[in-house]
């Protein structure tokens, strides 16, 4: 179809028309001057916390070993976007579309592949944006430490970000366009995961190595590098050429999904988004749980509420199991690296921990989602949260297993199987603390009033909105920071199973904190509220004596 047949202008035409009506009155100049401050600040800030890490320089002896097996390592970062963009891919991704453009842009009499072009590439063209720019703040803070000047790393990892995208995004395209099963489509991306792993292990050539390759052309550059660039681009342009075949049906679920899930990241509310990120890749829980919890003769209020955690735990599906224990291996690797004098580790660590409380905490999700059942019990609201962190922090123990074996192999020494297998609990409760602060926050506040709000100024409203943000991650970096205890022991010739003995304190202090802010959490609420309550009233009675 030509740009000039009337269909496809008057297409044209509507999506400019509802874009306008969606951004409303924003000048240009307005649109590019938040860009600019947002690129301004946001670089500077990231350029500036990086540069005040004083990480020293690697000896020659470790930059040969990581040259060695970083390559196999960030392939398998290349294999695992690989088995996300095919299973994504066989259900319904990566496009997903307006409701109006599904009911009437799909069913009207024009060419499905040139009205689904513009959003395809879009899509595409985000991620591979998105990968850049992650890629690149990688980049340059391994340049801090490795041979070669900062631009160069931020450039090599830019492109690496950006390739690994364009496969991700390929291979959706190609695994929805062929109508892939599901069950074919985990088992390529498994096979190729698995493969990569071995090439880890065993030090043999993998699928993704040369990927993993181009995360060092700051460093050194390999022309053979560049295959993986064009293995991207090329899925990514057959993907577009057969958009025809898309499915209308996927489209159809996916925009209300995208829809009600764009709404919830405005209104910051993580849990909806979590839920929403599941229907989304169509995972269900378990009809049958994993192992059926016998009868008990005794039925305590405390006993019940372990019980139901387990029922809820052990339903979780298998593709969230793995998620889970994938989440704890890249927690122990990142510690692993914060040992070894990246400190910047830490913060990821923080980052996936969060995630992993998120996740794990289901039990006290589900608590939260009914609140009309949870105040209609005879007992308080605070007590019955607390006591469902129980079951979810028996549950970290294996993950803390993955989690501490996979640190001792990122050391490559057996030293560090005492220590590792000391704090690799506690720093997963401490860490996944953060995620329990954000899981009891969205709990809806009985005791807060319509107007409390009404008259913050816009500034007070901002800070308060990134202080909501930035508050559960902070919790997180604080139980996982305790890592570096470790290594100033091991730059000073200190025990380090002391050093991790003292650590282990510090993460469960974290953890025993917010235990107990979820406990009285709403007690204390009350009495401020009741405090500022009176405070008005004393202020608007003196302004009446004043008066009369």
């Amino acid at each position: 179809m030509a740009e000039t047949d009337p269909a496809y202008r008057a297409l044209r035409d509507l999506r400019r028309k509802r874009q306008l009506h969606r951004l409303g009155n924003i000048e240009w100049f307005d649109a590019a001057y938040r860009v600019y401050l947002l690129g301004f600040f946001g670089g500077g800030t990231i350029l500036w916390i990086s540069s005040s890490v004083k990480d020293g320089t690697v000896a020659a002896s470790t930059s040969a070993s990581f040259a060695s097996h970083a390559p196999a390592v960030l392939g398998l970062i290349a294999a695992m976007a690989l088995l996300a963009g095919l299973r994504g891919g066989s259900q319904g991704g990566p496009i997903a579309l307006e409701a109006a453009d599904v009911v009437h842009v799909m069913l009207a009499p024009v060419d499905r592949r040139r009205a689904l072009l513009r959003p395809a590439v879009q899509r595409a063209r985000g991620a591979v944006f998105a990968g850049a720019t992650a890629g690149a703040i990688v980049g340059q803070l391994a340049g801090r430490r490795l041979p070669g000047s900062l631009l160069a790393w931020a450039a090599g990892g830019a492109l690496y970000g950006g390739t690994v995208a364009a496969m991700w995004a390929g291979a959706a395209l190609l695994a929805h366009t062929m109508r892939l099963p599901r069950w074919a489509a985990t088992s390529a991306g498994l096979a190729v995961f698995c493969w990569q792993a071995a090439a880890i292990t065993w030090h043999v050539p993998g699928p993704a190595t040369t990927t993993g390759s181009l995360g060092l052309w700051g460093w050194r550059q390999h022309p053979i590098d560049l295959l993986p660039v064009a293995v991207g681009l090329i899925a990514v342009i057959v993907g577009l050429t057969q958009l025809s075949r898309i499915s209308l049906e996927a489209l159809a679920r996916r925009s209300a999904l995208v829809a009600q899930l764009r709404f919830a990241v405005t209104m910051q509310d993580l849990r909806t988004v979590i839920l929403l990120r599941r229907q989304l890749n169509q995972e269900s829980t378990r009809r049958h749980p994993w192992h059926r919890l016998g009868p008990t003769r005794t039925r305590t209020f405390t006993r019940s509420v372990w019980r139901r955690g387990w029922h809820g735990l052990l339903r979780f599906p298998a593709t969230r199991i793995v998620r889970l224990a994938a989440l704890a291996a890249g927690i122990g690797v990142l510690q692993a690296a914060a040992v070894r004098g990246t400190t910047p580790a830490v913060l990821g660590s923080a980052l996936l921990a969060f995630v992993l409380g998120l996740e794990v905490f289901e039990p006290l999700s589900q608590e939260v989602d009914q609140p009309d059942y949870t105040d209609g019990l005879p007992v308080a609201r605070g007590e019955l949260m607390v006591r469902h962190l129980a079951a979810p922090s028996v549950a970290l123990i294996p993950f803390a297993v993955i989690a501490a074996a996979a640190a001792v192999l990122a050391m490559g020494t057996t030293e560090a199987i005492i220590p590792a297998a000391i704090l690799a609990l506690p720093t997963l409760l401490g860490g996944a603390a953060g995620g329990v602060i954000s899981i009891v926050r969205d709990a809806p506040d009985p005791f807060s009033s319509s107007n409390q709000q009404a008259f913050i100024p816009p500034e007070m409203a901002g800070f308060t909105t990134t202080l909501r943000l930035l508050w559960p991650i902070v919790i997180s970096a604080l139980g996982t920071c305790t890592v570096l205890i470790v290594r100033l022991a091991v730059r000073h010739g200190d025990s380090t199973i002391g050093a991790a003995v003292r650590g282990t304190v510090g993460s469960l202090l974290v953890a025993g904190l917010v235990a107990y802010w979820t406990k009285v959490r709403d007690p204390i609420r009350i009495r401020i509220r009741a405090f500022m309550d009176e405070g008005r009233a004393q202020t608007s009675a003196q302004r009446s004596r004043s008066s009369s």
